[in-house]
């Protein structure tokens, strides 16, 4: 398995591809837009064994859908869940019965061109009570 790994990057250094990291998108803009603009607020809070996401948007038009992304280290997020925009523009989400410790989440917003534009990350420490 270690030689197919090493096998794999050496062939994507040397055929040129690159990888970015999706975290270093802060100043992007979509189409004239800024993230700052896609999102008014994006804001995070425990419920019990829970934790409630809440996002509001400036404007929905243009907007296809949603990837909600957790993570538990801050560098590798995995999609949790994925829903379709609405006329909306609040949106609300429960993650439910996380683990203990410090929780990464993100709000990927999926503009119809299939653009994704990233909320500001925010973070949340959930305490294990023994």
């Amino acid at each position: 398995m270690k030689k197919l790994i090493v096998f794999a990057v050496a062939f994507i250094s040397f055929t040129g591809f690159t990888f970015s990291n999706e975290n270093s998108i802060t100043g992007t803009t979509v189409k004239g837009q800024s993230l700052q603009e896609t999102f008014k607020y994006f804001r995070i809070h425990r419920q019990a064994k829970n934790v409630v996401l809440n996002w509001g948007l400036s404007s929905g038009s243009g907007i296809s859908g949603f990837i909600i992304e957790r993570s538990y280290d801050g560098d590798f997020y995995d999609v949790i869940n994925q829903m379709p925009a609405t006329t909306e523009l609040k949106y609300t989400w429960k993650d439910l019965g996380v683990f203990p410790g410090v929780i990464y989440y993100r709000i990927g917003c999926i503009m119809i061109d299939g653009r994704v534009t990233y909320s500001p990350i925010e973070t949340i420490r959930i305490v294990a009570h023994g």
